[in-house]
C-alpha cells in the first residue's frame, strides 16, 4: 500500500480571504488532498467581519459564497482558541503584533508551517512562513 504525503498547515486569514474572493491558485491550493489544514477558530468570526467586503469583491451571490463558505470550512481543522491559550506568551515572544498571537499558537500547537501572504510573519526565525508559491514548489516537488 503506498502511502500518502500529507502537509500539516496553518492558515492565516489572509489565505482564506484570497481563497474566497477568486478562482485562484490559492483556492486550487487550498483543496489539495496533500494538505492538512489548521487555523484557529477564531478565523470564523474574522471572516464573519468581512462577509460584506468579501461579498462585494468575489462578485459572487450569497447562495454561491455560502456554498463556498461552508466547502472551505470543511477543508480546515478549527482549533479552539482556549486550546492555544497556553501558547500565547511563546506567541507574544515571536512576534509583535497581537492579530498573529493565535496563528502562532495554532502552528506551535499542531507542529505545523503558516501559510500567509502577510509580510509581518517573516521577520520571526521560529516558524516557518510560506506563500503560495512556496507552497505550490514544495507540493509539486512531491508528486
Amino acid at each position: 500500500m503506498q502511502r500518502r504525503f500529507s502537509m500539516r498547515v496553518t492558515v492565516d486569514a489572509n489565505v482564506l480571504f484570497a481563497c474566497l474572493i477568486k478562482d485562484s491558485t490559492t483556492r486550487r491550493m487550498f483543496f489539495n488532498p496533500a494538505l492538512s489544514l489548521f487555523a484557529p477558530e477564531f478565523i470564523v468570526d474574522e471572516f464573519a467581519r468581512y462577509l460584506v467586503e468579501v461579498r462585494k469583491k468575489s462578485g459572487l451571490s450569497d447562495e454561491e459564497l455560502y456554498q463556498l463558505v461552508d466547502k472551505v470550512l470543511g477543508q480546515l481543522v478549527l482549533v479552539p482558541d482556549k486550546n492555544l491559550k497556553p501558547f500565547l506568551p511563546a506567541a507574544a515572544s515571536i512576534v509583535e503584533d497581537p492579530k498573529d498571537w493565535l496563528y502562532i499558537s495554532c502552528a506551535l500547537y499542531e507542529n505545523t508551517i503558516i501559510w500567509s501572504h502577510d509580510r509581518d510573519f517573516g521577520t520571526q526565525k521560529r516558524i516557518r512562513i510560506i506563500s503560495t508559491k512556496e507552497l505550490i514548489g514544495i507540493i509539486g516537488s512531491l508528486s
